[in-house]
């Protein structure tokens, strides 16, 4: 036979980049035309039908593209430092993320100080040495709270946010140490029959810290919250005046009401010091613990310790209308008991001050209702409303300057606020206090909406905080609806 037989296909198409048909595609390279009874004798070209090049595309086409990457994908340990501290974040991103888990700070260790930290020499303990390096490094980083916790690195939560800090990790031996060190002897056989307790420890050289202990994981962990005894002038604290006015009454009950880390105890505490300044009173604190010690100025001031001075609420709060009581501060109404307790007070003649778990002032009545069975309910809110002075909300916002300041929401027992209650109107409470601005009402969003005006917060923190966003909206547009409904 002198028939030439072209050279297989599938060599010439493995060259080629891989198009999903398989076609030849430079004709230069083609080999020379041959007769039809060559083409019909030459072997089929299915080897091209079992190339896969359409995989091989799509995996070039998944692969991402460097310039795609934005800020978010980027893990955060990587990101680029902040000038400021920390590490950049996006408009999006909460501010909490500046310093994310893993980014230790201060790690210089000397034989003679720990970044600048000097060492107690007096104490001879290296457990009790060493949690008094972690405590000064505390105080001087400004710290809210602290939280350590066995096997793992302690955190101090400060500028709204936790930061690791480069201190050794907590052993069993080390914390129990520091526990018993710190526990209150007459709390050590009841902390360890139950795992947990709540103490104030008092350091000469820092000050006082409330303190809870408790187990997690079976091990052991604590969360120290310090109290800070020179607080800035009343001024300056960004509590509204109403509030110190509410605080001269005679006679009634005030609470103040707030999620946990609101402020609640400072404005508590400012409330006390513009009494202790400018008033001769008898005040009686309960609190469980002691938090902000007060110093005799103008006032008379005792601070009774449930656990330490006293075995509860109750009986202090009992005890305390034989005691010729100006003011009554309560650290916080916790059950039926000890609201129907602080109630009888006010009605009996003293001023009572207390804080209570919710987030609005209109709410506060229902709050407290929800404490007692439902029979009694009726009773107690008639009770409520001869007795109720004012309620207070508070909940902090980030300010442009980089700080916090408390926004507030009041509500005054005005003979309106007292009929609403009398009668279980509880729902028209919020616009009460709307409608009642020239009696020293306001509510959150007016509030915000004033801080906003003022230049201390933005408008993105005010919708954040609001309690009607929709509403703040349409004030900072230029429309204000007022319904007149009460």
């Amino acid at each position: 036979m002198q028939i030439a037989v072209p050279p297989p296909a599938p060599a010439p198409i493995e060259e080629v980049a891989p198009p999903p048909a398989p076609v030849i595609a430079d004709p230069a390279a083609a080999p020379p035309p041959v007769d039809n009874a060559a083409t019909e004798m030459a072997p089929p070209a299915p080897a091209v039908e079992t190339a896969p090049p359409a995989p091989v595309v799509e995996e070039a086409l998944a692969e991402p593209a460097p310039e795609q990457l934005t800020p978010q994908t980027v893990p955060l340990a990587e990101r680029d430092r902040d000038p400021k501290g920390g590490i950049l974040l996006t408009e999006d991103e909460d501010i909490s993320l500046r310093y994310p888990a893993g980014m230790l700070l201060k790690s210089d260790e000397t034989s003679e100080c720990w970044n600048g930290l000097e060492e107690d020499k007096s104490i001879k303990d290296d457990d009790l040495r060493l949690f008094d390096l972690i405590l000064q490094d505390a105080i001087n980083e400004d710290v809210a709270d602290l939280h350590i916790k066995e096997d793992h690195r302690i955190h101090f939560r400060m500028s709204r946010g936790l930061r690791d800090r480069d201190w050794p990790k907590p052993t069993r031996k080390w914390i129990e140490r520091i526990i018993f060190h710190m526990c209150p002897e007459h709390f050590v056989e009841q902390f360890k029959e139950d795992r947990e307790t709540d103490f104030s420890y008092f350091d000469p050289k820092f000050g006082r810290f409330r303190v809870n202990v408790f187990s997690q994981c079976s091990k052991w962990a604590l969360a120290m919250r310090y109290v800070k005894n020179d607080l800035p002038p009343i001024e300056k604290l960004g509590i509204h005046p109403i509030c110190l006015q509410l605080a001269e009454a005679k006679r009634g009950l005030t609470l103040l009401a707030g999620i946990t880390g609101s402020g609640k105890s400072t404005t508590m505490a400012a409330m006390v010091m513009h009494l202790n300044k400018n008033f001769r009173k008898h005040i009686i604190t309960i609190e469980d613990p002691v938090e902000m010690v007060f110093e005799d100025e103008q006032c008379v001031i005792e601070q009774r310790e449930v656990g330490l001075d006293t075995m509860s609420f109750q009986r202090a709060l009992k005890s305390a209308l034989r005691e010729d009581p100006d003011m009554v501060l309560v650290g916080e109404m916790r059950d039926a008991t000890s609201i129907g307790a602080a109630m009888r007070a006010a009605d009996t003649g003293a001023m009572v001050l207390s804080t209570v778990h919710t987030r609005t002032a209109s709410s506060v009545p229902g709050r407290l209702l929800d404490f007692f069975p439902e029979e009694e309910r009726e009773m107690q809110r008639k009770k409520y409303a001869e007795v109720i002075v004012g309620a207070v909300a508070q909940r902090m916002c980030p300010t442009i300057d980089g700080g916090m300041c408390p926004a507030q929401e009041v509500m005054i027992g005005t003979p309106l606020v007292k009929q609403k209650i009398f009668d279980g109107e509880l729902n028209r409470l919020e616009a009460c206090i709307n409608a009642s601005e020239d009696d020293g009402m306001f509510t959150f969003n007016r509030c915000m909406y004033n801080l906003v005006e003022e230049g201390k917060i933005t408008k993105e923190i005010a919708l954040a905080n609001a309690t009607n966003p929709q509403q703040l909206e349409m004030w900072f547009q230029g429309i204000e609806i007022n319904t007149g409904i009460v």
